[in-house]
């Protein structure tokens, strides 16, 4: 009942800021996003949202983004407004990357800016190393998916069978996880339940991870980083840098693994400075 009540709040988030709800069908689902159709856009931006999330994790920056872009929000598989058909539990990574691909082919002809969060992140860069034609610009926040040592340890931070673990879990995403937030915690324990968050990390097999595929890139690229991130270390940073390293790097103090949402403000103004900087060719 609560996330629905939030669920409807999102969507008329959304519709305030001129986005327009969509989908496409896929055998996994119907494939839910938010379309905000500039009339004269330098170009267009495809948002991918992390595990647990949905769309909505980009309102907070959205202002910025639409004043000048074309963009598109996703939900991914099984999450915000794309629910899963029936006898389906949850996508698998491989099912997530064909997602994503047939959303791409689905909305735009166009070179375009992809921007990707945490797991989202981690679809994103496969996408660009295999698709590097489409891209003009790689925008990577606190991305998953980056192997290090000690990056296996995240199963067990994702094992969340009780409402304990939810609150270690939220407690590791952000820098302050917000105290009004609290009282929601078991509403998003039963969630990510029913989304079985467990076993979409527990499904990810260590030929997933992004090696070869960062070496690949040959795009501009640009790191966000929440410095305060206890889910995913910063590690990855130096990781992505040595594979990539004419990368832009953004850290941002006093922040987790969520900037989005933990300091919007900034990370507005990183965008800011990203798109200026393709303005006159990249988009």
């Amino acid at each position: 009942m609560l996330i629905d009540l939030v669920q409807k709040l999102v969507r008329s988030a959304f519709w305030r800021l001129g986005m327009e709800s969509r989908s496409i069908e896929l055998e996994s689902c119907v494939l839910h996003y938010f379309e905000y159709p500039h009339p004269t856009p330098r170009g267009t931006i495809v948002l991918v949202h992390g595990l647990g999330t949905s769309s909505s994790t980009w309102l907070k920056i959205l202002p910025i983004l639409i004043k000048n872009h074309r963009v598109i929000a996703l939900d991914l598989q099984g999450f915000g407004f794309s629910d899963l058909k029936p006898g389906k539990s949850f996508c698998t990574m491989s099912e997530h990357r064909a997602a994503l691909s047939t959303l791409v082919e689905h909305v735009t002809q166009s070179p375009f800016t992809l921007v990707g969060q945490s797991f989202g992140g981690w679809l994103s860069v496969r996408y660009a190393a295999e698709h590097p034609r489409r891209i003009t610009r790689l925008i990577l926040i606190n991305t998953a998916g980056i192997y290090y040592r000690g990056v296996e340890d995240l199963r067990e931070l994702f094992a969340i069978e009780t409402t304990a673990d939810m609150r270690r879990l939220l407690d590791a995403l952000w820098y302050r996880y917000p105290w009004y937030f609290k009282p929601f915690t078991t509403a998003i324990f039963r969630d990510l339940s029913q989304r079985n968050i467990s076993d979409i990390v527990a499904s990810i097999d260590a030929k997933d991870f992004l090696v070869e595929e960062l070496a690949q890139l040959r795009l501009p690229v640009s790191v966000i980083w929440g410095k305060d991130d206890n889910v995913i270390s910063s590690a990855s940073v130096d990781v992505i840098k040595k594979f990539v390293p004419g990368c832009n790097v953004y850290l941002i103090s006093r922040c987790g693994h969520v900037p989005q949402l933990e300091r919007p403000e900034e990370v507005k103004r990183i965008f800011t400075s990203i798109l200026t900087q393709g303005v006159h060719g990249l988009d």
